[in-house]
Parts: C-alpha cells; structure tokens; sequence
C-alpha cells in the first residue's frame, strides 16, 4: 500500500512513534522479513514446515478480552471492524524512572483509505492510505480486543482459535527465547512465553 501521510499534532503520538521506532526496530526489521517470506510463498508452503503444529489444542478454555477505550469505541461506530491491524507491547520508561506498560495499536482500513493509530486505547494519530485496488476486501477472523498484553501460546491458540500453525525459532544473537508463529492471516511474536506482537493481515479477493 501506498501511502501518503498526514501527520498529526499530537505530541503525544509523536512521543509514542519515536519510543516505538527506538524500542522495537529490531524485531520488528526481522518479522518484517518473515513477513515477506510469508507472503511470498503462502501458507500452503509451511504444510510441510519442521515447525508445523496441527489439531493445536489447548486447556484454557475462556480468555479475558481486553477492554477498548472510547477512542477505540468511536472507531469501530464510524469505521467499522478493521481490515488488518497490528499490535505492540512493550514498556516505556517515564521521566521519573518509573516503567508504563504501552499497547501500541494500528488499524487499518483499505476499503475506506485511513490507518489509525492508538496507544493505550487513545487516539495518537491518523494517516490517509492509497487503497491499490486489488479486489474487494475481506475481514479478517480476528478483532483487536482478542489479543491481551503478554498471554501465553495456549491463550493466543484459544482466543484466536487457531487449529494449526507453523513456529520459526529466532536467531539467538538477535532474540534469544523470540519465536515468530503463522496462523491463517495472522503472524504473532512470542518473548519467553509471552506475546508481545500481533499481526494481522488483509486479503482481497
């Protein structure tokens, strides 16, 4: 996609994007990469992957949705449910030395040409986006509010309601303990155990 920015005025956004860029550039140039590996090949291709996981099962059987903000609310009234999205967790140190968990959020509306952005639940910015038309959208099986900061794999397999999905191990030396998972339109990063990166994508017909 295309796009052609509007930056916004909020500092606060600004702030958001920069600690975003800083704290996460690495892993985010590495799942980029996969990401177009992804894309490239297809999902068909990870059938017969070492790191395929079919029939995945888990015991949790409920896990706890996170709770929008009204920002977030006004969105989903005027826009609808987006179309792709990505998530980021990660903690922000403050100016006293005091550690803020951030959820940085980013969705996407092709059909409708505007990509927002929220950290925490709030409004931080809101960019203009170049729809290619390639085709009709179609939405994806997932919703923001499924992907809570930090859950388990078990957790991320039973809100997402995955049945299968093929795992790639990061190199050491860039994340240690860091796996990237596949799943149909989706792509989540995992740091010891925890998620910490949500990726869904778009498709057309």
């Amino acid at each position: 996609m295309v796009r052609a920015k509007n930056p916004s005025k909020d500092t606060k956004g600004k702030r958001g994007w920069l600690v975003f860029g800083i704290s996460c550039g690495v892993i985010l140039f590495i799942i980029l990469i996969l990401l177009v590996i992804y894309l490239v090949i297809g999902w068909q291709s990870f059938q017969d992957a070492p790191g395929l996981v079919s029939n995945a099962g888990s015991d949790i059987l409920v896990v706890e949705e996170y709770e929008l903000d009204q920002d977030q609310m006004d969105a989903y009234i005027k826009y609808g449910y987006p179309e792709a999205f990505r998530i980021l967790f990660y903690d922000e140190m403050l100016t006293d030395g005091s550690v803020e968990p951030v959820r940085l959020e980013v969705w996407t509306y092709y059909s409708q040409g505007v990509e927002l952005t929220f950290i925490n639940g709030k409004s931080s910015g809101e960019d203009l986006i170049d729809d290619p038309q390639l085709g009709d959208v179609i939405s994806p099986p997932y919703y923001p509010e499924q992907f809570n900061a930090y859950i388990s794999l078990d957790e991320v397999i039973t809100a997402a309601g995955l049945d299968e999905y093929a795992v790639v191990p990061l190199e050491k030396e860039y994340l240690e303990g860091s796996e990237v998972y596949f799943g149909p339109q989706l792509s989540f990063g995992m740091k010891d155990g925890e998620l910490r990166m949500v990726e869904v994508m778009g498709m057309t017909e």
